[in-house]
């Protein structure tokens, strides 16, 4: 009866708290532990239903590092259990089973019944406090007994789970689960499953790619200094609390980028980080390609004015797209180049007459002349084309019109002027208009070949816009500033350190365009959420293989190739390679096909 009247009680709690809702609601210290009770909050506020069932995640990876660090100790485990009923769950990072052994068989009915089998989602998100996902979440080891489980179907059960953390990383990668019927339960059960916790990751040490085991020893070492310290190698990055303040994902690619361009005469290096707003002292270790370990030592930290100052009005001006100076924020406290770009404008209009804009295909010319008069004038200039201003009387009146009104003209492609139509619009610029803003001028956009052609006879000199692979700094805040203006009211998009990279590394051959057009081509699922490097064009995909042999890019094609043609289905496609599944996921974590991405690694 009173086992009986605590299942009641947890349950009315339970119930009151998904109710009445997290603040009204409380539950008493004595009725459940504080991380059965953290655990229900949590649920409650991912608005989980108790009475909904987990749901398939998908294909589980048979070769994964988990489950080959547990497979043996999962295995020996069952034997010792041999006489009991218990079952041993593994899951995995993302709280989907991946592994279920079975004890006694007469549990396999009702744990099949509550949708305990491999493949099936138990995050505490998907579905609230249970034996597998509460560790992750927690990382700490929990005991969730009958009803304390905030979903209905496993009522029955007691689970003693413990998350496994990676040990050199320090990650959680897993979590381990012992279930019971709750009528057979026993509190050994926390130290059973805190006991094969630890020998899963003593599994994953012995596992660990020697790569991984030498940054962790250079971490290790490095982490005493009295500085913010970070390692990192082509995969894996391994920080202190301090250093985070200087990091992110852009940093990463940035930097990564930055220290694989350099050319390395030796091992140490002072390194300005305006990106960042510090310095830092870097040293290689290691050897050259995917084996080389940089380790940073924050030498100067950031101002905190330094660590997301706006724009000023001058250094604010966007590439090609139009965007709101002010809506952008950078690290930066140096001027930009595009601010550069703005100021020459600004001194080239103290000089009567045609202001000139040259540039490259694409770098944005037409929208720099465009910023700088809209913000001279506070109007919106007339933007024509060279070709119909020589062409047409009616194009060339309502250039005049708008010179007239304020507004100031822009042609584009002023490289295909003749002398004459220049000279005549010359003379026109540099007549004096009573009441008109000293802003509203005529801009040519010229292309920077042709400009160089005429650019013996024209004063002032041209304001040259440089080209995107000129501003491979500047780069993230660009590409932040466009899609801001092709996407406005969207959250900022987000890309992986490894596509970032891709980014960087690319040649841009149609600069401020051809990203405009990459960004555009981005479909609306990947743009909401992680760009990564698959998502991105084959061709710029390519600098991220450059790592790899040619055999093993070809191997790399070949694999894709099926996978393509099976439609994702890797069962399929290992058929169409007439190889095993289990050497098909061996294969793509090795050339790094779809689940994991590569660092573009560095030269000798």
């Amino acid at each position: 009866m009173e086992k009986s009247r605590r299942e009641d009680d947890v349950r009315s709690a339970r119930e009151l708290l998904i109710t009445q809702g997290l603040v009204r609601a409380s539950v008493p210290a004595s009725l459940v532990a504080e991380e059965i009770e953290q655990s229900w909050r949590r649920s409650v506020s991912h608005r989980v239903d108790p009475g909904a069932g987990p749901h398939i995640l998908g294909e589980i990876d048979p070769d994964s590092a988990i489950l080959r660090a547990a497979g043996r100790i999962l295995d020996q485990w069952q034997t010792n259990l041999t006489d009991s009923r218990m079952t041993l769950f593994l899951a995995d990072e993302d709280g989907r089973i991946v592994s279920r052994r079975i004890v006694d068989t007469q549990d396999e009915r009702a744990l099949d019944q509550a949708n305990a089998v491999e493949g099936f989602d138990f995050s505490e998100q998907s579905l609230g406090t249970n034996g597998l996902g509460t560790p992750i979440e927690s990382r700490g080891i929990v005991f969730v007994r009958g009803t304390e489980h905030f979903n209905d179907a496993l009522a029955q059960l007691a689970c003693a789970g413990a998350p496994i953390k990676h040990p050199i990383t320090g990650r959680i990668v897993g979590s381990l689960s012992i279930a019971s019927h709750i009528d057979v339960a026993s509190p050994l059960m926390v130290a059973m499953v805190r006991q094969a916790g630890y020998q899963i990751a003593e599994a994953l040490e012995l596992m660990a790619d020697s790569r991984d085991l030498e940054l962790a020893r250079t971490y290790r070492l490095f982490r005493s200094s009295r500085h913010p310290v970070l390692v990192m190698n082509s995969e894996t990055v391994m920080t202190d609390l301090p250093a985070l303040a200087h990091f992110d994902a852009e940093s990463h690619a940035d930097l990564w980028e930055k220290l694989r361009r350099h050319r390395w005469d030796q091992d140490e290096l002072q390194l300005e980080l305006p990106t960042l707003g510090t310095e830092a002292m870097v040293r290689r270790l290691g050897r050259a390609g995917q084996d080389a370990i940089f380790a940073l030592e924050f030498t100067e930290q950031a101002a905190a004015e330094q660590v997301a100052v706006a724009h000023s009005q001058d250094s604010a001006a966007a590439p090609a797209g139009g965007v709101a100076p002010d809506s952008v924020t950078s690290r930066r406290t140096r001027p930009t180049p595009y601010g550069d770009v703005q100021r020459q404008l600004t001194a080239s209009a103290d000089v009567d007459g045609i202001i000139r804009v040259v540039g490259g295909p694409g770098t944005g010319k037409r929208h720099q002349a465009s910023t700088w008069l809209r913000r001279h004038t506070s109007q919106e200039p007339e933007i024509v084309a060279a070709r119909d201003l020589a062409a047409d009387d009616a194009v060339r009146a309502r250039g005049e019109a708008a010179l007239r009104e304020g507004r100031g003209i822009v042609v584009v492609g002023g490289d295909d002027l003749s002398d004459d139509l220049r000279e005549r619009l010359g003379d026109f610029a540099m007549m004096p208009r009573p009441g008109v803003p000293a802003g509203a001028r005529i801009i040519l956009a010229e292309r920077t070949s042709d400009a160089e052609k005429n650019g013996a006879d024209a004063a002032p000199a041209a304001v040259r816009v440089p080209s995107l692979a000129e501003l491979r700094e500047e780069l993230p805040d660009i590409v932040r500033a466009v899609a801001a203006d092709l996407f406005p009211g969207a959250p900022a998009l987000r890309f992986s350190p490894a596509a970032l990279q891709c980014l960087l590394a690319w040649r841009w051959p149609g600069n401020v365009t051809e990203l405009t057009r990459l960004l555009t081509d981005l479909p609306y699922p990947v743009r909401s959420g992680l760009i990564q490097t698959k998502d991105l064009p084959a061709p710029m995909r390519q600098t991220a293989w450059s790592s790899l042999s040619r055999y093993e890019q070809a191997e790399r094609e070949t694999i894709e190739g099926a996978l393509r043609e099976a439609g994702g289905n890797k069962a399929r496609a290992a058929k169409i390679l007439g190889i095993g599944r289990t050497t098909l996921y061996r294969k793509m974590r090795a050339l790094k096909i779809n689940a994991d991405e590569r660092m573009i690694a560095p030269g000798p």
